[in-house]
């Protein structure tokens, strides 16, 4: 067992939007351990007693959940999800660009699900929301293989980890100077002093201790998930222009 396994373990999304925002968390302390200790085991059995422990999976949901801990209040500062933005009559959506994306989500939704018209959404905003969220669902789960929609799994993987990070940046940011801090106390102690690398490796850990300072300092924000978000619900709205499996073929002996 070994680290080909947590492809084994985890899916695509899981990797890249769960696993990657705890490993980055960890990153900052992780180095400066590792280049105090050059000869730290790394036999086949430790790696598994790690997979065995279930600290892959713990690291998996703490990802998630604290991503999804901080969605809703996201949402609320956008004035809603992106994927319902767009399909609103008072959206930032162009007039005729709206009527087209409705009438093909009709389409694909089917009379069980009814669009609002401009007047309907005017009346009650709250319920034509709801019923844009549900339409929006709709067009997730057709886009699950969907030939043609592999744009909205990588958007949506950049969500998952954009939101995820954020949601880990209380802890991530701590941890990030803290690693800084260890290595400038480093510079100026005596090599060889607690696992003291040499000067060149030393400085190399400070420009990337400093790095992930300023990718936890300033580049995670809210607007930095919020960009990833319209990115995402831009590329699942596109999905309701490409045909449906059903239609894929139009040879009439085809199976």
């Amino acid at each position: 067992m070994g680290h080909g396994a947590l492809f084994l373990l985890f899916d695509k999304y899981n990797r890249r939007a769960r696993l990657r925002p705890v490993l980055i968390t960890l990153l900052p302390v992780a180095l400066p351990i590792a280049a105090s200790a050059p000869a730290l085991p790394r036999t086949q059995w430790l790696w598994s007693l790690v997979l065995l422990s279930g600290l892959p999976l713990f690291a998996d949901q703490l990802g998630r959940s604290r991503g999804k801990r901080i969605e809703r209040r996201l949402f609320l500062s956008w004035g809603g999800k992106p994927s319902v933005q767009v399909l609103r009559w008072r959206g930032p959506t162009g007039r005729q660009q709206l009527g087209f994306l409705h009438a093909r989500v009709q389409e694909i939704t089917g009379p069980s699900l009814r669009l609002p018209t401009e007047e309907e959404e005017a009346a009650d905003p709250w319920k034509a929301d709801q019923i844009y969220d549900a339409a929006g669902l709709a067009l997730r789960v057709r886009a699950r293989g969907l030939p043609g929609a592999e744009l909205v799994h990588e958007q949506n993987c950049e969500y998952g980890f954009r939101r995820n990070v954020l949601g880990l940046r209380p802890y991530a940011l701590p941890v990030a100077v803290a690693g800084l801090l260890a290595v400038l106390a480093w510079m100026f102690t005596a090599p060889g002093f607690l696992g003291r690398p040499g000067t060149p490796l030393l400085a190399a850990l400070l420009v990337v201790e400093l790095l992930l300072v300023a990718f936890q300092a300033l580049l995670v924000r809210a607007r930095w998930v919020e960009s990833a978000a319209w990115a995402y619900a831009e590329r699942l709205l596109e999905t309701a222009a490409l045909p449906g499996p059903q239609a894929l073929s139009t040879d009439p002996a085809a199976p």
